[in-house]
């Protein structure tokens, strides 16, 4: 008989890897160190997660699907492709604010090759909104008839840049003026008027 395996084992296991995967890089913590943390045996985290790639994996999953049902909650089909793009924008930085551990992680693996391509690809199936609302933005001429994944890629891009301002003050009148800053200049060399 299979053992049941408890969902909040593994969700301390998942919480317990991102806080060290931060601290000490992904590459340098161990399983053994995550299972330590968390209280258990080594063992036992791989009941829950047979390697570490499954473990780097599954949180790459947990905190994509996050944050993607945050910004899908900001989006509405009655906003124009300008209210869209700001929904997108404004909430992916408040998300990333609040999870800032799962923002350290994701810069840290994004492009480091440590993600395998099935999950890349699972991962952009959630991401679904950018490409909707370039194609809205397309369809209403409010913006240019740039490529759609230049047009992702910069819109990613900058929210990182600004989310990289935004963390290191404590000031929330200059974290605004970044935020909607940043925005005018993204708005600003798409936008067709």
């Amino acid at each position: 008989m299979a053992r049941k395996l408890n969902p909040q084992k593994r969700t301390k296991y998942l919480d317990t890897a991102l806080k060290l995967f931060v601290i000490h890089g992904v590459q340098s913590t161990s399983t053994a160190a995550i299972a330590k943390e968390a209280g258990t045996a080594a063992g036992t985290l791989f009941l829950y997660f047979p390697t570490k790639q499954d473990l780097i994996n599954e949180l790459v999953m947990e905190i994509v699907k996050a944050q993607s049902d945050a910004i899908h909650a900001a989006l509405t089909a009655t906003l124009s492709a300008q209210n869209s793009f700001w929904a997108i924008w404004e909430t992916s930085i408040c998300w990333f604010m609040t999870n800032l551990e799962a923002y350290q992680y994701i810069q840290q693996i994004r492009d480091s090759g440590m993600i395998p391509d099935e999950i890349i690809q699972q991962s952009n199936a959630y991401f679904d909104f950018y490409y909707t609302t370039i194609q809205k933005g397309l369809s209403e001429s409010a913006i240019k008839a740039y490529p759609v994944d230049l047009i992702g890629e910069m819109l990613y891009r900058s929210i990182i840049a600004i989310m990289n301002l935004v963390k290191t003050t404590s000031d929330v009148a200059q974290q605004e003026e970044y935020i909607h800053a940043g925005f005018e200049i993204f708005w600003n060399g798409i936008k067709t008027r």
